[in-house]
């Protein structure tokens, strides 16, 4: 089995994970914004998170096979941090008093948000991020670090249904029905699945020159795999 390069401690953090950690943040504030717009694509009706918010997984799924679950969780918790910074500077902002009323209209439209999908979003971020990098740690130590596809599909497929799930429940329980928040749950996570399968072939490439380049190869044997 191919070891942690001797040269490189686990949780080492360097120039490359932190452009990573910091795509990922992106990825997330984007989707967080652009979920208020509705698109039609075909015969489904996504928000237009939806070509963004799988890429958030496809960030998680590299960070914790090159470098481990332990930056990864370091990633999750700098990233679910920023989000309700960013949550909260646009209530703010919100309410302050603008001397451009269609300034001000159009950021109420954009912007303002009730507490439960803030706090929808930030839990179903936080589980389902966390419940992949978990599932995909310990299914590479189990492979012995064979069949990246496997556990990269693996985790991400319950993970994004967990998210879809919490986010819909916590946001619209009482607004939608019971079988309105299932039909979206199955729907979304399975596309958001599907558009990870579509993007793989790049996502391994780039996992497999990331390592070469970083000379490293993460695997959590004997780690604490406590979330805080």
């Amino acid at each position: 089995m191919t070891t942690l390069d001797q040269n490189r401690k686990i949780g080492a953090v360097t120039p490359a994970f932190i452009f990573l950690a910091v795509l990922y943040g992106v990825l997330l504030v984007i989707s967080n914004i652009t979920v208020v717009k509705l698109v039609q694509v075909g015969p489904f009706l996504l928000t237009a998170a939806f070509f963004t918010y799988p890429l958030v997984y496809v960030i998680s799924d590299m960070i914790t096979e090159i470098y481990g679950y332990r930056l990864a969780m370091t990633a999750i918790w700098a990233n679910f941090s920023t989000q309700a910074l960013v949550s909260f500077i646009l209530w703010f902002t919100l309410q302050l008093k603008g001397v451009d009323e269609p300034v001000q209209s159009a950021m109420a439209t954009l912007f303002s948000t009730t507490f439960r999908i803030v706090a929808g979003s930030l839990v179903a971020f936080w589980v389902g991020d966390w419940l992949n990098s978990f599932v995909l740690s310990k299914m590479k130590v189990a492979q012995k670090g064979r069949n990246f596809f496997v556990r990269a599909m693996a985790s991400s497929l319950p993970a994004h249904m967990i998210d879809t799930a919490l986010f819909n429940i916590i946001a619209f329980a009482g607004v939608w029905t019971p079988a309105q928040i299932l039909q979206n749950t199955l729907s979304e996570s399975s596309l958001a699945t599907v558009y990870e399968l579509a993007v793989f072939p790049l996502t391994l490439a780039v996992v497999r020159r990331w390592k070469k380049m970083e000379k490293v190869d993460a695997y959590d044997i004997g780690i604490s795999y406590r979330p805080f």
